[in-house]
């Protein structure tokens, strides 16, 4: 995925003063200095350095670019090449909605409807970094199921941008023995924005008394 920007795909042929303000804004807080015609700049990607272990701090904050024992997918359709191969395990690892603790009892209340890659198993809680014993036995035995018990399936794994949710959960695979997981960084949203089609899904049910969810 080409992440660069240049100079002519930035600056239109009659640029006004105001536009041409916010391109020597755009350069000086990429560069430090203008930009010259021509010039390429490589978008930096925030990452965090990755954990030895989980990550048990919070959930939405920078993620890393690596994962130890597994690979990661950086562009949506890479991903979608890969799923048009068949054979592919992908889950979706994000938290499940839960119905305000302020709401009235019996006050209606109705979930949005969640938007998933095709063919995503939506499996909530599995990516904490601290998970109990039952939903630890919940995500083994799903993916045993999912994977038809083969070590060496391709398990893709995602949640959100920015969300450790999907790390964890693809780490907890790995621990678990399966060979070839993927880990989609951008998640959903980097999939919608490369205009990818996606389809409503709904969660598989949680280990009872488990909420969840993490700080």
């Amino acid at each position: 995925m080409d992440h660069s920007l240049s100079a002519a795909s930035i600056r239109p042929p009659r640029a006004g003063g105001a536009v041409r303000a916010l391109l020597l804004t755009f350069a000086l807080s990429v560069l430090g200095r203008p930009l010259f015609a021509g010039e390429v700049v490589e978008r930096k990607v925030l990452a965090a350095p990755e954990p030895q272990g989980y990550w048990t701090g919070p959930i939405n904050s920078t993620v890393p670019v690596t994962i130890a024992g597994g690979k990661i997918i950086h562009d949506a359709h890479d991903l979608q090449a890969l799923l048009k191969g068949g054979g592919v395990v992908v889950l979706d690892v994000s938290n499940a909605p839960r119905r305000p603790e302020n709401l009235a009892s019996g006050a209606p209340w109705l979930p949005l409807p969640h938007q998933a890659i095709p063919g995503s198993l939506w499996l909530p809680g599995v990516g904490l970094g601290e998970v109990p014993p039952s939903v630890d036995a919940f995500f083994r035995e799903r993916l045993a199921a999912a994977t038809g018990g083969q070590l060496a399936r391709k398990v893709v794994i995602y949640c959100h941008e920015t969300c450790w949710l999907s790390w964890n959960a693809a780490k907890r695979a790995i621990h678990y023995g399966y060979r070839n997981v993927y880990w989609f960084r951008d998640g959903i949203e980097g999939w919608k924005a490369a205009g990818l089609p996606t389809s409503l899904i709904k969660p598989e049910a949680e280990p009872a008394g488990e909420s969840g969810r993490q700080p």
